[in-house]
């Protein structure tokens, strides 16, 4: 069947242009805009105004001067940035006498062309039109695509290139080079999530999903996060490591990450917390970066942190606490160490310790060894950021009993701050023991 056209609407047809000879009209802060984007193209350029109204054009050779017939005959391109509304109506009237091409800004009765909104990687651009109708709509999309296309393609792109000079290419080598630049369109971002509900996302991790073509999360992800991915069409996959055993790997879940990004596809690698508070992101990020797939990394909210805000604990407190220290309970391969509880000798710091719920017992054991007071005020705080948010406030020689009344995942928090901050507001249930 024969597709009709709809010849009442007019399209524009979107071409890249080589230099021209261009005018600018025109010194102004609109003026200037246009003036940075045909410099980034290294297009030369001649000016004239009737003033000059924005010191960025004092270097520049401005023509002081009223715009007339003898200015229109040597140039192809013509750019109206006066704001002048007659000006515009005379330059359009004049175009097809002389030749030229008109853009007359924000008019775009008067214009032969539009300017997009440019991504540029050198040799590559991504230009966005919305043929004048909305240029706010265009720069929001054209910042959506920088934020999407890896910066690794400017190398690719300059290899091409030379490849495409020098070598005939034959239909083998062009299917090695589709594969090679669908690879290299992959990107990670490795993105923290905070402690449990949608609400403590930040706003950077909620617009990086929707850049998102699929998504790896933790156990510690929020079901209201799994949910808001969902609905966004996101396929989301569980790469959660438990205590005992090893669902995903690490090397698995970087060898997955690496296989996606090498499809072509924007990756998100979603954390609880904050990924640089024991989230692994040294050993994604350096992984992904040695097999040049573009990675960006988005800080969230620490449960350390805010488990202590939510509580009312406040770590750092004058005359009682000179600063916090956050630690891990164990090492690789849930291995309890007890380095970290050196720090409780005569500490001026608050401790808050990870992964500490599963060693209560030995915990204690080991502060006895040390000699550490047991009477060291503590609080376990279970379910961080969510309706079942607990706090159990007790001393280091109760940890075990402490445990028992409440669940994990759980922060511990040691230290003299504890017992100073009870008349301060929190969040969920608090027991005293």
């Amino acid at each position: 069947m024969e597709k009709k056209i709809n010849m009442h609407k007019a399209f524009t047809l979107p071409l890249a242009l080589t230099p021209k000879e261009t005018l600018l009209i025109g010194a102004g802060s609109v003026a200037k805009q246009k003036h940075i984007v045909l410099k980034e193209s290294q297009w030369e350029v001649k000016i004239v105004a009737k003033e000059i109204k924005d010191s960025y054009f004092n270097p520049f050779a401005v023509e002081i001067s009223e715009v007339s017939d003898s200015y229109l005959k040597d140039f192809e391109i013509i750019i109206d940035a006066s704001g002048d509304e007659a000006l515009g109506a005379y330059l359009w009237k004049k175009r097809k006498h002389f030749g030229y091409l008109l853009n007359v800004v924000d008019n775009p009765k008067f214009c032969d062309f539009y300017f997009g909104a440019i991504a540029r990687y050198e040799d590559l651009s991504v230009l966005v039109s919305t043929n004048g109708a909305s240029p706010i709509l265009a720069q929001s999309i054209r910042d959506k695509i920088v934020r999407i296309l890896p910066k690794t393609l400017v190398p690719l792109v300059e290899k091409l290139k030379k490849m495409r000079q020098n070598e005939k290419l034959d239909s083998t080598k062009k299917e090695l080079i589709k594969k090679q630049c669908k690879e290299s369109l992959g990107k990670v971002f490795i993105i923290g999530c905070g402690p449990n509900s949608l609400q403590s996302l930040t706003l950077k991790a909620l617009e990086t999903f929707e850049l998102l073509d699929v998504a790896l999360l933790d156990n510690l992800i929020g079901k209201e996060i799994w949910n808001l991915l969902e609905n966004l069409g996101i396929p989301c996959i569980s790469v959660g490591k438990q205590k005992g055993r090893q669902s995903f790997p690490q090397e698995e879940i970087n060898a997955l990450m690496l296989k996606l990004a090498k499809e072509g596809k924007n990756v998100g690698r979603l954390k609880g917390g904050d990924p640089v508070i024991f989230g692994r992101v040294f050993e994604e990020g350096s992984f992904l970066k040695s097999h040049d797939i573009e990675v960006e990394l988005i800080s969230g909210l620490s449960s350390s942190l805010n488990g202590a805000l939510m509580s009312g604990i406040t770590p750092t407190l004058r005359g009682v606490s000179a600063g916090v220290l956050i630690v891990s309970a164990h090492l690789r391969e849930n291995t309890f160490h007890t380095e970290w509880l050196h720090f409780l000798k005569n500490s001026p710091y608050t401790l808050i310790v990870m992964m500490a719920y599963s060693f209560a017992k030995r915990i204690v054991q080991n502060a006895k060894e040390l000699e550490i007071p047991l009477s060291l005020p503590a609080a376990f705080i279970s379910k961080v950021d969510s309706k079942e948010q607990k706090i159990i406030i007790g001393t280091l020689g109760q940890l075990e009993q402490m445990a028992q009344m409440c669940d994990k995942p759980a922060i511990l928090i040691i230290g003299k701050a504890i017992n100073e901050c009870l008349c301060m507001p929190f969040i969920g249930q608090r027991i005293i023991i």
